[in-house]
């Protein structure tokens, strides 16, 4: 992964060797670490490997990376300068930083601006597409727009994107789950499996996943060699299953040590610059 300038002006941890959490792609740093658990670390989405990472803050009891600074420059005006303050807040004008245009796009949203909420989503996405939110917004905004082959390929990425960002939304699911089974996607390997797949998604109905048509979904993306979207719903099984209770990780043969491994050699004939 390349690394950014001023690289020297930090300590990068010594990355850990393909856990659950923190996903592959997320290399810790010792600065701004609370010292319980929680800190600081660069990450680079899948296939971006060559360009500058964001910087995100890893939650450890929560499994979340919450993004916050679009660039190490960013951080580091932060963290010598202004570290007693808390971490910068959205400047919805800044275009540099995927989650300034993901919160005005829902100011867009709520004042009725769907064409402009629009543009900002996909301006965010192309900085960053592993953030089901900035999807499962878009997704909803096609649908208000009687965009329907737009909004159905939006909900699709929202399942297919990174849950160490959040897991998808009970109104994620439920777009997923309006996707017309004999229209345009009905080949996806998601969407053949879609009824039952996908449950919950709210604080009174957790998030829960059909594991063993996830498996399905994960077998046939690589049967047809699409290894960025197997690869991301693998780290995402391994993330779910790891929450899981034993009787589960039994039921599906689940050993982490045996899948980081085995995720280890898949990155490496796929994504080696990701290591």
């Amino acid at each position: 992964m390349k690394l950014p300038d001023n690289i020297d002006k930090i300590t990068m941890e010594k990355p850990s060797d393909f856990a659950v959490f923190p996903p592959t792609g997320f290399i810790e740093i010792s600065e701004g670490n609370d010292g319980a658990g929680d800190n600081y670390g660069l990450y680079w989405a899948f296939g971006r490997e060559g360009e500058e990472p964001i910087v995100c803050h890893k939650l450890h009891e929560e499994l979340l990376l919450v993004p916050e600074f679009p660039n190490l420059d960013s951080f580091l005006e932060w963290y010598y300068i202004e570290q007693e303050q808390p971490a910068p807040f959205i400047n919805l004008s800044d275009k540099r930083f995927f989650l300034n245009l993901y919160n005005k796009s829902r100011v867009l949203t709520r004042n009725g601006k769907t064409e402009d909420a629009i543009q900002a989503l996909e301006e965010s996405i192309e900085l960053f597409a592993e953030y089901t939110d900035s999807w499962t917004l878009l997704s909803g905004n096609y649908y208000t727009q009687h965009e329907i082959e737009k909004a159905e390929y939006a909900s699709i990425n929202s399942i297919i994107s990174n849950y160490a960002f959040g897991l998808p939304s009970k109104k994620a699911i439920d777009q997923f789950n309006r996707i017309d089974s004999s229209g345009k996607y009905k080949n996806h390997p998601l969407v053949k499996r879609k009824d039952g797949l996908l449950s919950g998604g709210s604080y009174s109905e957790p998030f829960t996943i059909d594991y063993d048509k996830i498996l399905e979904v994960i077998a046939e993306f690589k049967e047809l060699r699409d290894h960025k979207s197997a690869l991301i719903l693998e780290q995402n099984y391994a993330y779910l299953m790891n929450l899981e209770k034993n009787e589960i990780k039994e039921k599906y043969n689940f050993n982490r040590n045996i899948w980081s491994n085995n995720f280890k050699k898949e990155i490496l004939s796929f994504y080696p610059d990701r290591i």
